[in-house]
């Protein structure tokens, strides 16, 4: 494994464990197997582009913090080192409703503008 997969994998499992995400939740919202993304996240398999977009909407991060860089670990987004406390609302969902989470962020905007239409008349249905 060279250095650069290495970055990048220490940064995909430190963003998965802040989401509170497990291996299969993230490999579900990409649409691959959880060995492809565990794979990704050891650094055994380097992470291509397209990949790498979705998992910074799945994090909810700018791409580049997924990047490998400078060991700067101020760079990582402060309101993820505050949300990793067990008193975080993130961590009051339920595992499905992380994965559904993680989905919903891996979505096109326009996928998005669905996903909310559906659930607008689906909560219309339930008053």
């Amino acid at each position: 494994m060279d250095q650069k997969n290495k970055e990048v994998a220490e940064k995909l499992k430190f963003y998965r464990e802040a989401c509170a995400l497990s291996h299969q939740q993230v490999a579900d919202a990409l649409n691959v197997e959880r060995s492809s993304y565990t794979k990704y996240e050891s650094g055994s398999t380097a992470v291509n582009v397209k990949t790498l977009l979705k998992l910074a909407q799945i994090f909810n991060v700018s791409p580049t913090e997924l990047l490998p860089d400078e060991p700067d670990e101020d760079r990582r987004s402060d309101h993820l080192r505050d949300s990793a406390r067990a008193d975080s609302p993130i961590y009051q969902l339920s595992k499905d409703e992380r994965g559904l989470i993680a989905r919903y962020r891996a979505l096109s905007k326009a996928e998005k503008k669905q996903a909310q239409e559906l659930m607008g008349n689906l909560s219309k249905k339930d008053g």
